[in-house]
């Protein structure tokens, strides 16, 4: 954006305008701030002191000195559901405030993941946000699912973030450097320093827009999603009931107004504090000099029509963005298949009871279906000829199944079909047709592929999750003897 001639820089003009597009809930008010000098003289027991990271956004952050972000809201609602107050201890670093934690001088961190190193000086309240990680590229690199296919790839990780924890226990031989922040390892990547950067999608898609590193892409899922809770020094674990209680009485909308409020923001441009004087100096010359009123006003809405335009092209785009990424979420991006995640939640995390779940004259069947031998065809061509066979087996899969049945990606060469309203002789009938068609397409490089299968019927009163174990069994059946066949649970 550039300056109006009349009003100073538009940065003032778009974040107002930005206010009233997507309104700010004036409830959640920003915790107070004090001095050192102020803090030791509270002796207030319902006064707790917090620390938080000074450049993780949407999640937190310190702008001019003031706690902002999604951890401030809900501090601001657990202030309202509570008798507590909290008081702000201004940090410049994430390591900073886990020091201050570590001393005793911060009581309160509002948003973090429970770490088996954190539990040695912090207990933790119940989990209040999730978000899952995702793993960042260059666009020119290959689609990598997940950290088991980085490689010899050199892979960036915030600091004292939980996700270094997580890679030193379950990846300890991925090549990996660690960096001050989020925004380090973004520019880190777009740079060619490093080959992959792992981090939670919410902040990466805000650093992303921030400094229009459109280079990067989303390359796959960077191991579990963050639970996030709050978490209070051992002396102060007294607090937690309280805390909890008032965490409970957070409601859905509550959660949903913070949702809505951080996704959608994009960052602009940091405030100039000299357009204040700009701004002075031109209002100034406006009373001297009134003969040229109204030259000063043509002039000042030809840039606001301009600047309005430009504010509306950035709308569009943003909301392009957050389709995708909910997209994304959903969706296996190498298949564009439903993905796990999407599985788990519509299915396997259905909190309905079993009778709830199957209704009267809704049978529903499970499918488990896997590649035989898909380990070889990589072996024998290359990742990058299994990635269009999979490709293209998930298309025989969409073409053979109906409208009303899922199709999902559970991981690797593994597919789930769930099929409503059919018998158990429906889903083997499915499975011979899926057979055939594998049998008839032209996969790449004249390979030849089959599938194993295995079936489950739904029973009155049974979980989702129990009915799924016993698909998988009858896949290891079909594998067992064979393969290239379908076996019944």
């Amino acid at each position: 954006m550039r300056e109006l001639s009349w009003l100073g820089s538009s940065k003032v003009l778009l974040i107002t305008l930005w206010i009233l597009i997507n309104g700010i809930d004036t409830k959640h008010a920003h915790a107070s701030v004090v001095d050192s000098q102020s803090i030791v003289n509270l002796k207030n027991s319902n006064v707790v002191r917090y620390c938080v990271d000074p450049d993780w956004l949407p999640y937190e952050a310190i702008v001019d000195g003031r706690h902002t972000g999604i951890s401030s809201d809900y501090l601001a609602l657990l202030a309202h559901y509570t008798n507590l107050t909290f008081v702000l201890v201004p940090t410049s670093s994430w390591r900073q405030s886990l020091e201050l934690l570590k001393q005793g001088e911060c009581e309160l961190t509002p948003i973090l993941n429970q770490t088996p190193k954190r539990d040695q000086y912090l207990s933790f309240s119940q989990v209040f946000f999730k978000s899952p990680n995702v793993l960042v590229s260059l666009k020119s690199q290959p689609f990598l699912q997940g950290f088991e296919n980085i490689g010899n790839r050199l892979l960036a990780i915030p600091k004292d973030y939980r996700l270094v924890e997580y890679v030193q226990r379950y990846y300890p031989s991925l090549n990996t450097i660690l960096t001050s922040n989020e925004r380090q390892g973004l520019e880190k990547v777009a740079n060619g320093e490093v080959d992959v950067f792992v981090g939670s999608m919410f902040s990466v898609n805000a650093y992303i827009q921030q400094q229009g590193l459109t280079s990067l892409k989303i390359a796959g899922w960077g191991g579990p999603e963050d639970e996030l809770r709050i978490g209070v020094i051992k002396a102060k674990k007294t607090l937690l009931p309280q805390i909890n209680a008032g965490l409970a009485k957070i409601t859905q909308a509550d959660h949903n107004a913070i949702y809505k409020k951080w996704h959608n923001i994009t960052v602009i441009e940091d405030i100039d504090y000299s357009v204040v004087i700009q701004v002075g100096t031109v209002l100034g010359m406006l009373i001297l000099f009134l003969l040229y009123r109204t030259i000063c006003v043509s002039k000042y809405n030809v840039h606001l029509e301009k600047n309005n335009k430009q504010l509306q092209q950035l709308h569009l785009e943003l909301e392009q963005k957050n389709s995708d990424l909910d997209f994304l979420a959903q969706h296996d991006p190498l298949t564009k298949l439903f993905n796990r995640q999407y599985f788990n939640q519509t299915f396997l995390d259905d909190p309905r009871q079993p009778q709830q779940n199957k209704q009267a004259n809704n049978n529903i069947s499970l499918v488990v279906i896997d590649i035989d031998f898909f380990k070889a065809i990589n072996d024998k061509h290359g990742h990058t000829v299994g990635d269009k066979i999979l490709v293209q087996v998930a298309q025989v899969l969409q073409a053979s199944v109906r409208d009303l049945d899922v199709v999902a990606r559970w991981g690797g060469e593994e597919f789930v079909v769930v099929c409503q309203h059919v018998a158990l002789h429906d889903a083997t009938e499915l499975c011979q047709r899926i057979t055939d068609e594998l049998t008839h397409f032209h996969f790449y490089n004249n390979i030849k592929v089959t599938c194993s299968y295995g079936i489950a019927l739904l029973k009155d009163n049974e979980p989702i999750q129990a009915c799924f174990e016993r698909a998988d069994g009858a896949l290891f059946k079909a594998k067992q003897s064979g393969r290239n066949q379908y076996c019944s649970a």
